[in-house]
């Protein structure tokens, strides 16, 4: 399935992300460490396998007493700093990470409790780690349909929570692989208006293959039947997932995606300053770049995380948004492309003109 959004109603206005922010843990965990944790090496495998294959050599932790508002609303306080914004003028506070913490309430009410964002509406996205950009794009709507004149996107990923620690095979240890890249963060951006509808957000284009579903499945409801036989939970919180048919499914969809946005963007591939890409892992970005020769110019204008973070699943996004805005990258003028994929499978690209 493809979904194209463009300006649309409200073409006359221009929307624009006014400031960004990210909170990452204190605690650095190697990839050493965690093949040693798992006990890699009752399986046969070599020190250093994990990370060879994932291209993560160090991710963060979050201690066991924070929570994923936590870390959205710190890295809320910090996107309204850099936008000079007041809590109080924020009309709507959304939440967009996998993790949460609880089933009801939205954990967004956490957060707009924490910034005192207390008369903003709020209310929860899921999207695995495409949320992020659907969350942006629903900014984006708000705003130009007058419902909304400022929009906080936040997120908050506790994703340490979903490792499986204690694989019995080794098969379920290449399934438990993918969990064993995350890392914990927050993120944040402002949404507002702009009077200049050639700068800001521009084009989106959204491909999904839904009967997928189950290739990657992070925690879930077991029936009552199957309940721990230890602790009598229903709740599986392990993430695990069919990696290679996972990427297999991911690269037939991204291309497209990604060339039809720069298409009615009518950018050329030479003229990007700045590449931003959810990293699964640095072998996902890696090998994709090279399946699509015809985008050589990419490559080097990605604002890479994942070595040093690991997958911060939604975090990806508004990490590297964060990191580009201090290293003075986010320059006025600078043309980025944001690529987001996700279990489901979804893949999501949008065009925007800082």
């Amino acid at each position: 399935m493809s979904q194209q959004a463009g300006n649309g109603q409200g073409a006359d206005l221009g929307v624009c992300v006014t400031g960004v922010g990210a909170e990452i843990p204190p605690e650095i965990v190697t990839t050493a460490e965690v093949e040693e944790r798992v006990g890699l090496a009752r399986f046969g495998f070599e020190a250093g396998w994990l990370e060879r294959i994932t291209g993560v050599r160090e991710r963060r932790y979050a201690a066991p007493d924070v929570d994923p508002s936590d870390l959205a609303a710190a890295a809320g306080r910090k996107a309204l700093a850099h936008a000079g914004l007041d809590p109080q003028a924020i009309d709507v506070v959304l939440f967009c990470g996998i993790t949460r913490n609880f089933i009801e309430p939205a954990t967004c009410n956490a957060v707009a409790d924490a910034l005192g964002a207390h008369h903003a509406r709020v209310f929860d996205i899921t999207n695995a780690c495409n949320g992020f950009i659907d969350g942006i794009d629903v900014a984006d709507s708000l705003i130009r349909t007058g419902k909304a004149r400022r929009v906080l996107v936040t997120t908050g990923e506790r994703a340490s929570i979903s490792i499986n620690w204690s694989p019995r095979t080794t098969d379920e240890l290449i399934r438990s692989v993918a969990g064993l890249a995350v890392g914990d963060g927050g993120g944040a951006v402002v949404v507002e208006p702009s009077s200049d509808p050639g700068r800001g957000l521009l084009e989106r284009e959204y491909r999904s293959a839904p009967r997928h579903w189950r290739l990657a499945i992070g925690g879930r409801f077991r029936p009552t039947t199957q309940a721990c036989e230890i602790c009598g939970s229903t709740v599986d919180l392990r993430f695990l997932c069919d990696g290679h048919r996972l990427f297999e499914i991911g690269f037939e969809l991204m291309p497209p995606t990604m060339a039809a946005v720069m298409e009615r963007t009518r950018w050329s591939y030479d003229e990007l300053d700045l590449v931003l890409c959810h990293e699964a892992s640095k072998r996902f970005v890696t090998t994709g770049m090279e399946q699509m020769g015809n985008t050589p110019h990419c490559g080097p204008r990605i604002w890479s995380t994942v070595e040093r973070f690991g997958n911060t699943s939604t975090v990806s996004l508004p990490l590297q948004l964060s990191e580009a805005h201090a290293a003075g990258a986010l320059v006025p003028g600078a043309k980025i492309l944001a690529l987001g994929g996700s279990s489901g499978i979804s893949m999501a690209a949008l065009t925007m003109v800082w």
